[in-house]
């Protein structure tokens, strides 16, 4: 085993005899289990917000394309904000009005 320096960090390294060949070896994995542990997790959760978001929306569970579940939840939101407007000209509208006197 001995030390060598790679890209300005110190970094042990060792070799190893694979099929005859002398092979070195650092004893860093490429992808990191803790790496690959987070982002499984944050996948599930990006899931389950998606199942939820599915459930929310009118539609939504026959809505099998991600785009299309997005989509359907934009128009949901706007019918929801137009419905709002509505009821609040109705609301203004319909209620006695206060004179100043």
């Amino acid at each position: 085993m001995h030390a060598r320096v790679l890209g300005g960090r110190k970094q042990m390294a060792r070799t190893k005899r694979v099929g005859g060949a002398t092979v070195r070896w650092t004893g860093k994995p490429l992808i990191s289990k803790k790496r690959t542990a987070r982002s499984r997790k944050a996948m599930s959760c990006i899931e389950r917000k998606l199942e939820v978001l599915q459930e929310l929306v009118p539609n939504g569970p026959s809505v099998q394309e991600l785009d299309g579940l997005f989509r359907e939840a934009a128009n949901y939101i706007v019918s929801l904000q137009v419905q709002v407007k509505v009821m609040q000209i109705l609301l203004d509208e319909l209620s006695p009005k206060v004179s100043d006197n």
